[in-house]
């Protein structure tokens, strides 16, 4: 209040012994200082409020936001490990069935020197049933990445909001919307 006071007695005094020359665009200037110093005065302290308010709104939602984006990431972690569980499966499944082969074949040359007809039978019946379980779990395989690849997609598009991967949801709901 003393500096406004002072303020105010300097600047009568300053008017009347005309130590400036008062043009429009001084005056503005000098009124929008005014109206500066007032509002800071009057509105400070709700002002400094409202903006730690705000920026602390906007911390939580990002600090929310990076949880999220963490959590994401630790699932798709998650699947990456089962992934390459899955490929060091496909490669035992593969060995076993080299070596399924191979007996199988020798046995098969056995056989065709000695014509044992019912036992060859037997192991083509279990080689067929082998081959059709062989191809279940591909096929069961194939559609969990499938599935997979349709859940990153719709993350991408739907959490992290990225345009390429909303028009291919868009697409994937106008096919379906097709299909119906």
């Amino acid at each position: 209040m003393k500096f406004t006071f002072v303020f105010v007695i300097l600047f009568v005094f300053v008017i009347t012994n005309k130590l400036f020359l008062f043009n429009e665009e001084f005056l503005i200037l000098l009124s929008f200082a005014s109206f500066c110093f007032v509002i800071s005065e009057q509105l400070g302290i709700t002002l400094n409020s409202y903006f730690e308010k705000k920026s602390l709104v906007i911390k939580d939602s990002l600090l929310t936001s990076i949880n999220l984006v963490f959590n994401k990431l630790n699932q798709k972690k998650e699947i990456n490990k089962k992934i390459i569980n899955f490929k060091k499966n496909i490669n035992f499944l593969k060995k076993y069935y080299l070596k399924f082969s191979i007996k199988f074949l020798t046995q098969f040359i056995v056989y065709l020197n000695i014509k044992e007809k019912n036992n060859f039978l037997n192991k083509l019946v279990y080689l067929n049933q082998l081959e059709k379980e062989y191809f279940k779990l591909i096929i069961l395989f194939l559609f969990k990445k499938i599935k997979m690849i349709n859940l990153l997609l719709k993350f991408y598009g739907n959490t992290l909001q990225i345009k390429r991967f909303q028009t291919l949801n868009l697409i994937n709901k106008l096919i379906l919307i097709r299909k119906i």
